[in-house]
């Protein structure tokens, strides 16, 4: 991976773990290209990176400025562009955990595919049911090849994001597909719906730092519990 990439990797992971606030001005590029012992010229590249996906603004007279990717009042709208999840999302709000079902097996073929991933390459599955404030959120059906990192229940029932970053795993991209779709007989159960009930479906494959796929997930959250928002920028080749 190129420098300038790393560095754009970093940088936006501190911004989107709240290292950098939103509001705040960044450290200057001297500061930076020294952290980072390249120059001014390959932290640009960087910083336009940063920009073109509106996370950060050039303010004359205050230099770079995080942006702030929702208002407060929208506080419980999960961010479509970012590459975070719940726990970040609702940082000021209890997520629990249910673990529903954990275990490891061999991926199927559309699995293989998402994760380019080998038939032989074994993966966990972990379903889960999500908890915003003791009500119902999310239930999650989550596939990550056990090559990742181990695992296990007591994990599962925090933010496996977290325990990830810990092990210096972050997400940095994600292919995201919206749809909706009506409640089965499992999903039903895990977010206490009747079958049928309208639910706002999000398929992802995560992708971290180094561009590798560990995470094909689909999470299904009730119609009137969650919202979304998805911020669109204009860069400079339209």
């Amino acid at each position: 991976m190129y420098r300038y990439k790393e560095i754009y990797s970093d940088i936006k992971r501190d911004i989107l773990r709240n290292h950098y606030r939103a509001g705040t001005p960044m450290p200057t590029q001297e500061a930076l290209a020294d952290k980072y012992k390249v120059s001014r010229l390959t932290l640009r590249k960087s910083l336009k990176m940063l920009s073109d996906e509106g996370l950060i603004h050039s303010q004359q007279g205050s230099g770079t400025i995080v942006r702030s990717q929702m208002a407060d009042h929208l506080g419980e709208l999960l961010p479509l562009d970012l590459p975070i999840g719940t726990t970040y999302t609702h940082r000021d709000q209890a997520i629990t955990s249910k673990v529903l079902f954990f275990g490891a097996r061999l991926p199927n073929e559309t699995e293989q595919k998402n994760l380019r991933i080998e038939a032989n390459e074994p993966v966990y599955e972990i379903k889960r049911a999500r908890y915003r404030n003791g009500k119902n959120y999310s239930y999650e059906h989550t596939i990550m090849p056990t090559r990742i990192l181990p695992l296990d229940e007591e994990i599962l029932a925090g933010s496996i994001y977290d325990h990830l970053g810990e092990k210096n795993v972050f997400m940095t991209d994600a292919r995201r597909v919206v749809y909706a779709e009506g409640a089965d007989s499992e999903s039903g159960s895990a977010l206490a719906v009747k079958p049928g009930t309208p639910l706002l479906v999000i398929e992802q494959i995560a992708y971290d730092q180094k561009g590798s796929a560990f995470e094909y997930s689909t999470s299904r959250f009730v119609e009137d519990h969650s919202k979304f928002v998805l911020d669109v920028h204009r860069n400079d080749i339209w």
